[in-house]
C-alpha cells in the first residue's frame, strides 16, 4: 500500500507551510532518508525526508502551494500502484498530542504570498522588499534571488525614507507578542544570583574537558533539573485549563536576521551539561541558516542577554507556555558575605509568569531553587 508523505509541523503555532521546492519528481526512485522536498513556514525552511524506499508515485501540490500541516503532500509506493489524484483533507487524529497546537491559542496564519526560492526570501527580508511587488522569472513565475536583486536596484533612490514591510517572521513575532501582552496576566520576580563560584567552576570544567560550556548552558541545565519539581512551571495554558507537559523541553531564544527564534532542547532534564551544550550550539548554527533540527514543542523559555551591556530586562511570555526566564549580564558588584563586604560576580534574573497558571509563592520557590543550583555549581556534577 502506498505511504503518504506528510507536511511536517515545525512549530507549536504553525498551521500551514509552503512547498518551495520538489527535490524529487514523480516516478523518481526514492531511498529511505532521501530529501524529497523543501518546505518553509514563517520561521524556517525544513527538509522533508522519505521514511521508506520506493517510487514517488504522486505529487499532490505544486511549488508555491500553502498546505495545512499533517496533510499528505505526496505518495511513495511501488511501481504501478494507484493512488488518488485529489489532495486529501488534513487528518490529525493520529498525530501525537504535543505536535498539535491548540487552535484556540493562535489566529490562523495568512497566505505566504508568491512562490520564491529560500535564498530569494532571505534576501528580500534583508532588503525589506515585499515579494508581492517582484515579478518572478523562474519556472512557473517563481521568484529567484536575481529577481530580488533587480527589484532592489530599481528601488534605490526612489524614496526619501526607507520603508521596511514586515517579513513573515517579523509579522508572526508582532502577532504572537501582542497577543501575549494583551491576553496573559504577566507578573514578574527579580533575583540577584551570585555567579562567582559558578564562573570559577565553569572555567575549570572547560579546561579539564577541553570544551566550552557557556553560562547559558549552565542555566538550561539548572532550569531543566528544577522544572521536574515544579510541574506548573512546565506547562501550557489554554483558556480554561492548564496542560502539564510530560517532557521538559527548554527553548533558548536566539537572535536571527530580522527576528527571534526559539530552538528547543528536547528532554533537557535527561541530558548532561555537555550534551546540552552540544545540542544548543548545533541548534543555534542551524536556526541562523534558516533550518530547524527538531520540531519538539517548547515547555519553558530562557532568554539571555548577558553577553550585552544589559543588567536586567522584563521578558514577554511565549504562549502557550506559562513562564519565561530572562538573564542580564553578570558583573562585579559589592556584596556582603558572612558579614564581610566583598566584590562578587552578580547576575540579575527575571522570571515572568502567567498568573492564570502560576501563583506568586510557587514562582518565588522556583526562583529560589534556580538561585541555589547556580550558586552551588557542584550540583552540575551529579
Amino acid at each position: 500500500m502506498a505511504t503518504a508523505v506528510i507536511m511536517p509541523q515545525v512549530g507549536q503555532d504553525i498551521e500551514t507551510a509552503t512547498i518551495v521546492d520538489w527535490i524529487k519528481k514523480e516516478n523518481d526512485s526514492i531511498q529511505k532518508g532521501d530529501i524529497i522536498a523543501t518546505v518553509e513556514s514563517d520561521k524556517a525552511a525544513f527538509d522533508v525526508e522519505a521514511y521508506e524506499s520506493g517510487v514517488l508515485l504522486k505529487i499532490l501540490y505544486k511549488e508555491g502551494d500553502e498546505v495545512k500541516v499533517l496533510t499528505p503532500i505526496a505518495y511513495i509506493g511501488q511501481p504501478g500502484e494507484k493512488v488518488g489524484t485529489d489532495p486529501p483533507a488534513a487528518d490529525t487524529s493520529s498525530a501525537p498530542e504535543d505536535n498539535i497546537a491548540p487552535s484556540m491559542t493562535e489566529p490562523k496564519s495568512e497566505h505566504r504570498g508568491p512562490a520564491a526560492s529560500p535564498s530569494a526570501r532571505r534576501l528580500a527580508r534583508g532588503k525589506g522588499i515585499d515579494l508581492k511587488t517582484v515579478t518572478g522569472t523562474g519556472p512557473g513565475g517563481r521568484i529567484t534571488k536575481e529577481d530580488v536583486l533587480n527589484a532592489a536596484e530599481r528601488t534605490i533612490g526612489t524614496e526619501a525614507e526607507e520603508v521596511i514591510p514586515f517579513s513573515p517572521m517579523r509579522a508572526k513575532i508582532a502577532e504572537r507578542l501582542t497577543h501575549s501582552k494583551q491576553t496573559i496576566p504577566h507578573f514578574t520576580l527579580f533575583a540577584d544570583i551570585d555567579m562567582t563560584e559558578a564562573n570559577t567552576w565553569r572555567r575549570q570544567f572547560n579546561e579539564s574537558q577541553g570544551i566550552k560550556i557557556t553560562v547559558t548552558d549552565m542555566i538550561v541545565k539548572a532550569v531543566a533539573s528544577i522544572l521536574c519539581e515544579f510541574p506548573h512551571m512546565n506547562a501550557h495554558v489554554a483558556h480554561d485549563k492548564i496542560i502539564l507537559k510530560k517532557a521538559v523541553n527548554v527553548g533558548v531564544a536566539v537572535s536571527v536576521t530580522d527576528g527571534l527564534a526559539v530552538p528547543v532542547i528536547s528532554e533537557a532534564d535527561t541530558k548532561t551539561l555537555i550534551q546540552i551544550s552540544n545540542e544548543s550550539r548545533k541548534n543555534t548554527e542551524a536556526i541562523r541558516k534558516g533550518k530547524l533540527l527538531s520540531n519538539a514543542i517548547g515547555s519553558f523559555t530562557i532568554s539571555n542577554l548577558g553577553m550585552h551591556a544589559v543588567d536586567k530586562f522584563v521578558p514577554i511570555i511565549n504562549p502557550p507556555e506559562c513562564a519565561i526566564l530572562a538573564l542580564g549580564q553578570a558583573v562585579d558588584k559589592p556584596a556582603v558575605v558572612n558579614g564581610a563586604l566583598c566584590i562578587r560576580y552578580i547576575m540579575t534574573a527575571t522570571l515572568a509568569c502567567d498568573h492564570r497558571a502560576v501563583d506568586g509563592t510557587d514562582a518565588a520557590r522556583f526562583m529560589e531553587a534556580i538561585k541555589h543550583h547556580l550558586e552551588n555549581p557542584t550540583r552540575f556534577e551529579e
